[in-house]
């Protein structure tokens, strides 16, 4: 059985990450990156600032690069492609690409740089840093997701399909399982060799870009990404969540693991501000969702939609240009919403910048 470990980390100091890391890395299967190219993948939903929370924090990835270096990795990538990046990838306001400079890493922008792969029938580029790397490492963030109910190692691949490319695949995959399905498939072809999960500080409430900072004071490390996934929504308080309940289901013991450091089950934080119940709505969503999308022309099912607040609208755009199902569009300098053609998949608000964006 893999091991997963959690262990206290109660500030972004060098010294407390240094240690975290080098705990996580001692008490699991971290693969022997000596010679080797590693290609590290944080999340940077959007390049925000540290203190929101919304990135992978800048010192913990400063603090693994070094880590890595000294264990003789000889070349270092680090790279994400954000929703709707229509410009190449700066990191500045994150200050993600500050500390890869400072650590002689190279920032890979992978609307520049991929290649073709075959994803169930489907011809998608993505990071071609994921054929160039010897090493491939998840670096996520504790964070809750609209859609998905967390966010962590498994999706955080994701990312590696570049920018508006991602939008497609959610009118495909309306549903929370069916999405669920699809990032296994996603996850498998990134080769994943380890992952962390950030969680000094992680995101509550209507994550994964409009939530709020909360301390939960953990780093996560293991070989095992659906394991770590499992451990952080137990410690959100969730019973389950679609990604580990379709991963059991479609192969079971996947997420199963032995934690020689911090057990998941004694760090339940039952005040963690989640969205809905995570499994509960399981059924509804999977056997309901589905005879609706047969029925309906549009696939719609009593999941909530968003709410748009005007007020808080500034016209960027963002939520337009990443719309799947074009059910978004400007006019007269406000957002129009044709409820008829949502798919509830919540890519709206997971890209909005200005918190004018609800689902309730």
């Amino acid at each position: 059985m893999t091991r997963c470990a959690i262990t206290e980390c109660k500030d972004y100091t060098p010294a407390a990450l240094d240690k975290a890391l080098r705990e996580i890395i001692d008490n699991t299967d971290f693969p022997d990156v000596a010679g080797k190219t590693v290609f590290i993948k944080p999340n940077i939903l959007s390049d925000a600032a540290p203190e929101k929370a919304i990135t992978t924090d800048y010192r913990a990835l400063e603090a693994l690069l070094k880590i890595l270096k000294e264990r003789g990795a000889v070349s270092l990538i680090v790279g994400d492609s954000p929703g709707t990046q229509m410009a190449k990838l700066s990191a500045r306001v994150s200050k993600i690409a500050d500390v890869v400079e400072a650590q002689g890493a190279r920032l890979s922008d992978f609307r520049e740089e991929n290649r073709v792969h075959d994803i169930d029938g489907l011809k998608l580029p993505m990071a071609k840093a994921l054929d160039d790397a010897d090493i491939v490492i998840s670096f996520a963030k504790f964070k809750t997701h609209q859609l998905m109910s967390a966010t962590g190692a498994v999706k955080n691949m994701f990312g590696t399909i570049p920018g508006l490319n991602k939008s497609p695949l959610h009118f495909r995959y309306r549903t929370p399982e069916t999405f669920a399905a699809f990032l296994m498939k996603v996850y498998a072809e990134c080769h994943v060799d380890y992952a962390f999960i950030d969680a000094v500080i992680g995101m509550e409430g209507p994550g994964p870009g409009s939530g709020t900072p909360r301390h939960v004071g953990v780093m996560m490390g293991s070989k095992n990404a659906y394991a770590l996934d499992r451990a952080e929504a137990l410690m959100m308080g969730y019973r389950s969540i679609p990604l580990v309940e379709i991963a059991e289901k479609l192969s079971p013991g996947i997420s199963d693991a032995e934690f020689p450091l911090l057990d998941p089950a004694s760090l339940i934080m039952k005040d963690y501000k989640r969205i809905g119940d995570g499994k509960k709505d399981t059924f509804r969503s999977l056997v309901i969702g589905t005879i609706k999308n047969i029925f309906s022309r549009n696939g719609n099912d009593d999941r909530p939609r968003p709410i748009f607040i005007t007020e808080n609208c500034r016209a960027c755009s963002k939520c337009v240009s990443i719309c799947p199902a074009k059910a978004l569009k400007i006019e007269n300098g406000h957002v129009v919403f044709e409820k008829k053609k949502c798919i509830k998949c919540y890519c709206c608000h997971e890209m909005c910048p200005f918190d004018a964006i609800k689902v309730k």
